[in-house]
């Protein structure tokens, strides 16, 4: 740890001595982010660090995806936070953008509702409630499922919920069992009377691979901003990594400062970050998961990546 901080330090050493030689208009630095933990850093270097001079850091904190992905692609943004598999997807495509880093490594667990489910058989001929039809989630239920010798489609009765709209059946009663992102776990463990958390799906996934880490949220860079400014995608990395280390290390502030713009309380989002990995680890390891998470899904859904691997070029 004390090296990869040395090491972050040399890189914005260099970065702010380029940056002084650089001329003196600010360059706009865009992103668009949803209002997830991995927001937070970006939120840190716009709202409590001072940046360099050189750049001006815009914050746009929508949920849309699939409109973040069209603004990369036509250049109206520099910088997107969204899946990693939605990455991938557009990648493949054709949409010129490379992945930074992956920074959400665990999100998403399993409620069910006036019973414990202790295994994946506990589920049998019950409602589980998925947020969408086809994407990662639904993957890694009917995935986890599967594994554990059930056939999704006979064993379960899966229901597609948008959310918050799953959370919010799910805490009416009206839902035996749901899989939910934090802070949704959170919340609906405190309103739902019969709420039990079931199951970690990170460490579900563990039971499999070995590993609990599952790369679902990641800092992707528009490919033609990053050729033309690799000094700017550099800098821009490296403070993300720190203000990573900042949320991790200031639970309290990152809280009210979630709050802020997540629009929920600060002690809700302060107790959801204890279920989230939020973290950034070195390139070959994160790859490496990363590859492993891309074939188990390209075997049972392969649009969710465009049908192919992303090769080489896909990863800055």
């Amino acid at each position: 740890m004390l090296k990869k901080k040395k090491f972050l330090t040399l890189i914005l050493i260099v970065s702010l001595i380029v940056l002084a030689v650089l001329p003196a208009a600010a360059k706009e630095i865009n992103v668009q982010t949803p209002t997830v933990p991995g927001a937070l850093p970006f939120l840190w270097m716009q709202e409590k660090i001072e940046l360099p001079a050189a750049l001006e850091l815009n914050i746009n904190l929508s949920s849309d995806h699939q409109r973040g992905i069209s603004l990369l692609a036509q250049n109206d943004i520099d910088f997107l936070i969204t899946g990693s598999n939605v990455g991938a997807n557009a990648y493949n495509r054709g949409v010129n953008l490379k992945m930074l880093n992956v920074n959400i490594w665990g999100i998403d667990y399993l409620l069910t509702n006036g019973f414990k489910a202790e295994n994946w058989n506990d589920l049998k001929g019950r409602d589980l409630a998925i947020p969408l039809q086809g994407g990662p989630l639904d993957f890694l239920a009917r995935y986890l499922a599967e594994k554990n010798g059930l056939d999704p489609e006979k064993d379960l009765n899966l229901v597609y919920r948008a959310l918050p709209g799953g959370a919010q059946l799910f805490m009416a009663e009206e839902l035996d069992a749901v899989i939910l992102p934090e802070p949704l776990v959170t919340v609906s463990l405190a309103k739902g009377e019969n709420a039990v958390l079931s199951m970690d799906l990170q460490e579900e996934w563990a039971k499999i691979h070995g590993d609990n880490r599952i790369p679902f949220v990641a800092l992707f860079v528009n490919g033609e901003f990053s050729e033309k400014n690799p000094q700017f995608t550099d800098i821009i990395n490296a403070y993300y990594k720190q203000g990573v280390d900042w949320v991790n290390n200031n639970p309290e502030a990152a809280a009210e400062l979630a709050s802020k713009h997540f629009e929920m309380p600060a002690p809700v989002l302060k107790q959801s970050m204890n279920r989230v990995n939020l973290n950034i680890y070195p390139d070959a390891e994160s790859r490496k998961l990363t590859e492993l998470y891309f074939g188990e899904m390209l075997k049972m859904y392969p649009e969710l990546l465009g049908g192919s691997l992303p090769d080489e070029e896909f990863y800055y």
